[in-house]
């Protein structure tokens, strides 16, 4: 339901998109994201990434709801003990959260990733083909795809995230630290070109930091 080539819905995404900014916005709502394993930990991220508003959420979790989920997995009821796969029992509930989301219970794993545009994110092994994948194996899986992968897992009070994005990725943030923005009141072509800030607010740059232009005019 994106519609027209995916448009952004500033009013349903304003604090989102005053907190990530326009452009990764705008990348967001193009993404297709896989979850597999919908348990305690893969509903949670489900309903928050379906909140947060990708082109389309597919959930990969063929076990059938156990009387133990309930009490991690806050949309499985009694009624889905026995009688349908975790994936089933929650879609309803997900569906309801975003209608500028869909979300699709798949049933082969390994055929979406090879469709590839896609995300992975794993929160236990899962069963292929007969075999039962740790992360090693989905994360490989991920990589000859050319498709990201997000493996994180819980136990009990401690767990851990791992995430692969291929050779290819590049991160520029080596500190962490949100984003700045300045306005430049002048550019000077020469051997070395100058860069000058408003005096109003006085730029915190170093050495090494990655700097995009946004809106210059006058100039190439």
């Amino acid at each position: 339901m994106q519609g027209k080539e995916e448009e952004i819905d500033a009013n349903l995404y304003s604090r989102q998109i005053g907190t990530f900014g326009m452009e990764t916005m705008g990348k967001l709502i193009k993404m297709r994201v896989c979850i597999a394993g919908i348990r305690g930990l893969g509903v949670e991220i489900a309903k928050n990434l379906i909140l947060a508003g990708p082109k389309e959420v597919l959930l990969y979790d063929p076990d059938i709801t156990r009387t133990c989920d309930l009490g991690a997995n806050f949309y499985l009821e009694e009624g889905h003990v026995g009688k349908v796969s975790r994936a089933e029992g929650v879609k309803g509930k997900l569906n309801e959260l975003n209608p500028y989301v869909k979300v699709t219970v798949i049933t082969d794993l390994e055929a979406a990733i090879k469709a590839g545009d896609l995300h992975v994110l794993c929160q236990t092994e899962m069963l292929l083909a007969g075999k039962h994948l740790g992360h090693n194996d989905l994360n490989k899986l991920c990589r000859e795809n050319k498709v990201g992968y997000l493996g994180s897992q819980t136990f009990g009070p401690w767990g851990f995230a791992f995430v692969d994005y291929g050779d290819n990725h590049v991160v520029t943030d080596h500190n962490g630290e949100q984003t700045k923005n300045f306005v430049v009141s002048m550019i000077e072509k020469g051997e070395k070109t100058l860069v000058t800030v408003h005096e109003d607010k006085r730029h915190i740059y170093e050495e090494g930091d990655s700097v995009t232009f946004r809106e210059v005019e006058g100039m190439e």
